[in-house]
């Protein structure tokens, strides 16, 4: 799923002023979100910084270092992020994101046009700046700004003119709940509607996840139909606890543990895979199942790449003059010279990429599951701030983040060829798998090719499995060609710019 793009210009904002009630700003900001949001992510960032563990680690330091690295894509002067999106679980596909956010006194449109080097113009009869990176920015009200992507001007007029009268929403009841949770970290998705009994029986009889008791079984087939959200909560103390929440219209007293394994295959199918979900505990509290488990850094991190998008440009000339300086002409963007802060920034985000994903490489028992991570990583690549970069850097990039999407291919049982001496990889990049679409969300997802196999998922599963173990090969080729290409970037980045280059990397 398209990781909610829309953060990059939240995070591309210099956003260093008063602070919203993070206790109401969730909830209050969530009005503002169309009123066909089926995907809502929270993340209350200064409250993330105030706890005990951020403040003996001194989170606040490091979380800035990784922002302007891009390697968290979530400022630390923002208190709390809301953001709306429409997602299609069973194609992985984010159709729009939306944003809103509370600017303090003093950051006007004027300098975010230039920040964007761009100009100030006018939609819906409302300011607006439209961003290098597919956004659209609009003020709302005074102090109140809308960020829409991608930047479809129709679409953004219509939901800016709604959301400045009043009439945006509201969110489905399950979203609005999620986004009003006090957890630091909360994503939700809603499920009303989004598969049918009919579908879901055949998952649960292809999958092998009916209850053996037949009271469980009817009682299971009655309750997954009234499914109505879809919620993980993450709070972070001395250490990190997950709960995910998933909620219905239906009574789920006994049947916790049924649920948990229908969520954990689905979470399987569609190469999510925590380690932890594995072993969370499940319980049941009259119309949810909820399960609980405490997370690592590393899935934590891989939480966060949900909601990852560009970090910052760097500073353009004259970012700093006073708010009235006129911006530069229409169409008009400055050509920027290399800078070696632009290039040591850029620098440490791929190769913090690399670094998170070859954690995951390690562990065995998980890492055939990860295809979705990998896509997401290489994702995060692509969205990262080019102005001022290096081209040599550029190029390195472009092809760590080729060979992330080859890995997701291969994680996903596709065949790839890899040439090491030439360093080419070789695979159909518009691939869909009919393994990739037999989830509970996929075996609608892509038409008569998936629901052709929906009669013999077991046995999909085993030949994506094999085909799989038969990439083993291509896959450490491929990461051997990551690994030496990071040296020799290295050894190139040190030539040009001396050792100082890597003095922040951790």
């Amino acid at each position: 799923m398209n990781s909610l793009r829309c953060m990059l210009i939240l995070i591309a904002l210099f956003v260093f002023g008063r602070r919203l009630n993070a206790a109401e700003s969730a909830a209050e900001l969530a009005r503002y979100l169309p009123a066909q949001t089926n995907a809502v992510t929270v993340v209350r960032v200064a409250q993330i910084l105030q706890t005990d563990r951020a403040q003996r680690e001194g989170w606040a330091e490091t979380a800035e270092q990784d922002f302007l690295t891009g390697a968290s894509r979530i400022p630390t002067w923002v208190d709390t992020l809301v953001i709306g999106s429409l997602v299609r679980p069973a194609m992985q596909q984010e159709v729009w994101s939306t944003a809103i956010l509370e600017l303090p006194p003093g950051v006007t449109m004027e300098r975010l046009a230039r920040r964007e080097e761009t100009h100030v113009e006018q939609l819906a009869g409302m300011r607006a700046v439209e961003a290098r990176r597919d956004a659209l920015l609009v003020e709302i009200r005074r102090g109140l700004l809308g960020i829409r992507s991608p930047a479809m001007r129709q679409e953004t007029a219509r939901w800016a003119q709604a959301a400045a009268d009043g009439t945006a929403g509201p969110l489905a009841p399950g979203l609005q709940e999620a986004a009003a949770n006090p957890a630091h970290i909360v994503l939700s998705l809603d499920l009303r509607q989004m598969v049918g009994p009919d579908r879901i029986r055949e998952y649960l009889e292809q999958s092998d996840l009916l209850p053996q008791d037949p009271v469980q079984r009817l009682n299971l087939l009655k309750l997954l139909p009234t499914q109505q959200s879809l919620s993980l909560y993450v709070t972070i103390d001395q250490a990190t606890t997950a709960r995910v929440v998933i909620r219905f219209d239906g009574d789920a007293t006994g049947l916790a543990e049924p649920v948990a394994a229908v969520f954990r295959q689905l979470v399987d199918d569609q190469h999510l895979s925590l380690d932890e979900f594995a072993s969370a505990k499940a319980a049941t509290d009259g119309r949810s199942v909820t399960l609980t488990m405490s997370l690592s850094d590393a899935s934590l991190r891989r939480v966060v790449s949900l909601i990852s998008s560009p970090s910052p440009g760097p500073r353009v000339a004259g970012e700093d003059r006073v708010a009235s300086e006129p911006p530069p002409p229409s169409g008009i963007r400055p050509r920027v010279a290399i800078e070696p802060e632009a290039s040591k920034r850029y620098c440490r985000a791929v190769s913090q990429s690399i670094d998170d994903l070859a954690r995951v490489n390690l562990k065995a028992k998980d890492y055939n599951r990860t295809a979705t991570w990998h896509d997401n990583f290489a994702r995060r690549i692509d969205q990262l701030p080019t102005a001022g970069v290096d081209p040599v850097l550029l190029a390195f990039g472009t092809r760590v983040s080729e060979r992330f999407r080859a890995l997701a291919a291969s994680l996903r049982g596709q065949g790839v060829e890899v040439n090491v001496e030439q360093q080419t990889l070789v695979y159909n990049v518009d691939y869909r798998p009919n393994w990739a679409t037999n989830s509970w969300w996929g075996v609608v997802g892509y038409g008569a090719s998936s629901l052709a196999v929906t009669s013999n998922l077991q046995e999909v599963r085993e030949h994506q499995a094999a085909a799989v173990l038969k990439g083993t090969k291509q896959r450490t080729d491929i990461w051997k060609m990551i690994t030496d290409d990071r040296r020799e970037i290295e050894s190139q980045m040190r030539a040009t710019y001396g050792d100082a280059f890597f003095q922040h990397r951790r």
